[in-house]
């Protein structure tokens, strides 16, 4: 009976979920972007950059540096609501979550009204094993039986299949939300990176104009970009020389998204958003 009310709440919704994107983008942001400011406004902003990831489908967020709420908040919008009382403990560095605006990922339930993306995947919490068998909160009125291999209190991706399974997040044929891993600094951070197109943000950096074709073409080769970004007040230069790196040995790309900026320093969530959608009309030339 919960899988058919569950049916039929998804056949009233006709949006598709979008596919995941073909060439992986990952950001790196330093852990300090917003230390020292008010907790409650810090808290939305890091709810606005957890938006921005979603709308562009970034599946890896990776913060550098000293331990700061960031990471947890960016943990806490990325999880859905139904399993934040299960999966996550409470801090006081959580207490303004509630000013954070929803994500509306394909991963999130569809809300009261009926609007979302509606899918035949649910991310869950084990609460109890029997054999080859779970017991599973995917949000639903009740517990679901799933056929798999989990401990209890993991988090697993179940498909809404005849028996229900669980299977591995990365076979889920759609955008489903990002991951959030931390490293000790931008050093460490680069090394994490080596796989990927590095692109440091800076306008000190060449203009995004002259170097999109062969960024695009490189993007495709190596299947995936690593978008660095610095705080207000320290761009990457400034953190790279704290550290001994010189930022044109560590990065494939120095790149200034916004040529000519009309204001004096631009904030890393309002540099964010306008550099995944450049980057993503860059990369939908070879993406098709």
């Amino acid at each position: 009976m919960v899988r058919v009310n569950y049916l039929r709440e998804r056949e009233a919704q006709t949006r598709n979920p979008p596919p995941r994107p073909k060439i992986k983008r990952r950001v790196v942001i330093p852990s300090t972007i917003f230390l020292g400011e008010d907790e409650r406004l810090s808290t939305f902003r890091v709810g606005l950059i957890a938006r921005y990831l979603a709308v562009f489908r970034v599946e890896e967020i990776l913060v550098f540096g000293p331990p700061t709420p960031v990471s947890e908040i960016l943990r806490y919008a990325e999880t859905p609501q139904y399993l934040r009382r299960r999966a996550i403990s409470m801090s006081p560095s959580l207490k303004f979550v509630g000013v954070i605006p929803p994500l509306q990922s394909p991963h999130h339930p569809l809300s009261s009204g009926g609007r979302g993306f509606a899918c035949e995947f649910r991310e869950g919490i084990v609460l109890s094993v029997a054999g080859e068998w779970l017991y599973v909160d995917v949000g639903f009125s009740e517990p679901v039986k799933v056929l798999g291999k989990a401990k209890v209190g993991e988090r697993v991706t179940v498909a809404l299949t005849n028996p229900m399974k669980v299977v591995d997040r990365s076979s889920v044929p759609y955008y489903w939300g990002y991951t959030v891993t931390n490293a000790a600094n931008l050093h460490v951070a680069v090394k994490i990176c080596k796989d990927y197109v590095r692109i440091a943000t800076s306008r000190l950096g060449e203009p995004v104009s002259d170097v999109a074709g062969k960024l695009a073409v490189d993007a495709y080769t190596k299947g995936g970009i690593a978008i660095f970004f610095g705080t207000r007040d320290k761009g990457l230069f400034e953190l790279a020389a704290e550290e001994g790196l010189e930022v044109k040995e560590c990065f494939d790309y120095v790149v200034n998204m916004v040529p000519k900026q009309g204001v004096f320093t631009i904030r890393t969530e309002e540099a964010l958003p306008v550099t995944l959608a450049v980057l993503d009309y860059i990369l939908s030339s070879v993406e098709k």
